[in-house]
């Protein structure tokens, strides 16, 4: 027999308080922050799906299945909806409205130069590989940061593009940015936030970090200067000619000098130089042939 939760009136079975907290876990999970706003989009999109449920529930509250009572079985299906509701969302399922927020450039053309400045209060992932010069998507989690505006400006063979925030996202807010680059072009990048990149597929020209977070180079192409002002982990490969100028962390592979210290590769390439204040550590990480 299905048990009546006192207080939600005559043959409300208490197994809909499952579903029912689920969905307010979520809300509640957002409004502390943790998740983006844009789920409350989502939940509304979704509105034929739960409609379908109460009706259903109601039109079959004294059918049985088998011995059970489908009135009891709708809200189990209920809350493997909202798990699902909820993967989708992370996932950036097609039909979720929050899926559509990304910003895509353009197709690479004869593009060989690129200039990119990108600086948020917020999360900035970063990495090669997309088919178009560069691609946005969001960083699906909870923050006040909305998918930007792209500024550029053409000079024959080369770009300048600046990512800039909306001023007001509306709901859909999010922690930051994924950022994908085109490995083509050489790329002048200029990186402001909590970044975590993975540069070893794109081709610097420079660089330039400010916030905090972690930078993985690859090989550089001739002297690259990488100006750092924050708080950052940089993994150079061990086969990189690298040297610091300034005050930073360095392996003990490398050699102190008076400017700084310099990796154990000689030659030119990654010229790291380091602000007064900034908190930087060298790490060695994979040969760049890896």
């Amino acid at each position: 027999m299905t048990r009546v939760a006192v207080g939600f009136g005559r043959g409300f079975p208490r197994v809909w308080l499952l579903p029912i907290g689920g969905l307010t876990l979520l809300l509640g999970i957002a409004v502390a922050g943790r998740l983006s706003r844009s789920i409350v989009a989502d939940l509304i999109a979704w509105w034929p799906v739960w409609l379908g449920l109460a009706i259903t529930a109601f039109l079959l509250r004294n059918n049985k299945l088998g011995h059970f009572r489908v009135a009891g079985i709708i809200p189990l299906v209920a809350l493997l909806l909202v798990g699902v509701f909820a993967w989708g969302h992370l996932a950036g399922w097609s039909i979720m409205p929050s899926a559509s927020q990304r910003l895509v450039g353009p197709e690479l053309g004869g593009f060989t130069e690129a200039v990119l400045q990108a600086q948020i209060d917020g999360a900035i992932e970063v990495d090669g590989g997309t088919e178009f010069l560069y691609q946005v998507e969001p960083v699906r989690r909870g923050g006040t940061v909305g998918i930007p505006g792209a500024n550029e400006q053409v000079l024959d063979s080369a770009v300048a593009v600046l990512l800039t925030p909306p001023a007001d996202p509306g709901l859909y807010s999010y922690a930051g940015w994924d950022l994908s680059l085109n490995d083509q072009p050489r790329w002048s990048l200029g990186l402001g936030g909590a970044i975590d990149a993975d540069l070893t597929s794109l081709t610097v020209t420079d660089l330039s970090l400010t916030g905090g977070g972690v930078v993985r180079l690859g090989a550089a192409v001739g002297e690259t200067t990488v100006s750092i002002g924050g708080s950052f982990q940089i993994v150079v490969p061990t086969d990189s000619p690298a040297r610091v100028i300034g005050v930073a962390t360095a392996p003990n592979s490398w050699t102190l000098d008076a400017q700084g210290a310099v990796a154990p590769t000689f030659g030119e390439g990654w010229v790291i130089t380091i602000e007064p204040g900034a908190d930087v550590r060298i790490v060695e990480g994979p040969s760049s042939n890896q």
